[in-house]
């Protein structure tokens, strides 16, 4: 059993983790903990059967009682017990207001990534995190429902298929660690990446919302950059949040907020060199 600490969050992971611990060290530094200790959630590992674990052995994961995802095999336990840890925080936290995006930060400015899968918005953000901004999550923004600050926590980006191979040149040894591949889960080839130190993370401060992108990744479109209607930008925006119907007049009140401050784009990209120059302009 450990207790890993994500900043915003701790989670308890009981079972057998003898596969997984050495890379759940690497990516969360001074974060694991191995003696019994009180945790916002609960993950235990569970084997499926018996016979399953002399024959075909599958391994499911109990999340505070629930069962939300498919049995696996046990060399498909880093990516799910990273899913697993989103689903608790999208599931039980209504206490902040939690939208489906990356987040990148500079300047003390946030720069919000809600997008559909397979835009690019976690291989830009994982490329933003590894050349001078903050990663502050890959998976959601945790915006605080009285400041309308995005918050930080301590979390890998997720990599998948060729965005892998793309990111991996960015990671230094001293700095950043990327986990070994996770083949052919349910969503392809999975790698993960840690992009600060826990001591950089540890300094890092709630950030205002300077910007929302919404990113339309095409190897074969031009490069173009079109400002939304403010209410159009909360409509999208309200699309993508996991708890908006939940936390209700408080979260479209905030929402409003960030929304009349802050710069709302849709973007067609096809390199990364195409967005580079445009995000930096939006953190000055």
């Amino acid at each position: 059993m450990i207790s890993l600490n994500s900043g915003q969050y701790t989670y308890r992971i009981r079972g057998d983790i003898a596969s997984v611990e050495d890379e759940l060290t690497r990516l969360y530094p001074h974060s694991l903990n191995h003696d019994f200790a009180v945790a916002d959630f609960d993950i235990e590992i569970q084997q499926t059967s018996l016979l399953r674990t002399l024959l075909r052995p599958q391994v499911t994961l109990n999340i505070e009682g629930h069962k939300p995802f498919n049995p696996i095999h046990p060399s498909k336990l880093l990516p799910s017990i990273e899913w697993a840890m989103n689903w608790c925080v999208s599931a039980y936290d209504h206490t902040k207001l939690l939208i489906h995006c990356s987040v990148a930060v500079k300047n003390g400015k946030a720069i919000l990534f809600p997008a559909k899968s397979g835009s690019g918005k976690s291989t830009l953000s994982a490329y933003l995190g590894l050349n001078g901004w903050h990663l502050y999550s890959d998976e959601m923004a945790i915006i605080n429902l009285n400041t309308g600050y995005v918050e930080p926590v301590f979390r890998p980006a997720s990599l998948k298929n060729e965005s892998i191979e793309i990111i991996k040149p960015f990671v230094q040894a001293d700095e950043h660690y990327m986990s070994r591949t996770t083949k052919g889960t349910h969503k392809g080839d999975i790698a993960h990446v840690r992009t600060m130190s826990k001591d950089v993370f540890d300094k890092l401060e709630p950030s205002k919302i300077a910007a929302m992108l919404f990113l339309d990744f095409d190897k074969n479109k031009r490069f173009n950059v079109y400002e939304i209607d403010k209410s159009i930008g909360l409509a999208k925006i309200i699309t993508n949040a996991f708890n908006y119907s939940v936390i209700g007049e408080a979260a479209f009140s905030i929402l409003v907020s960030i929304v009349n401050q802050a710069t709302i784009l849709e973007v067609s990209y096809a390199e990364m060199a195409d967005i580079k120059e445009l995000i930096g302009e939006l953190v000055i």
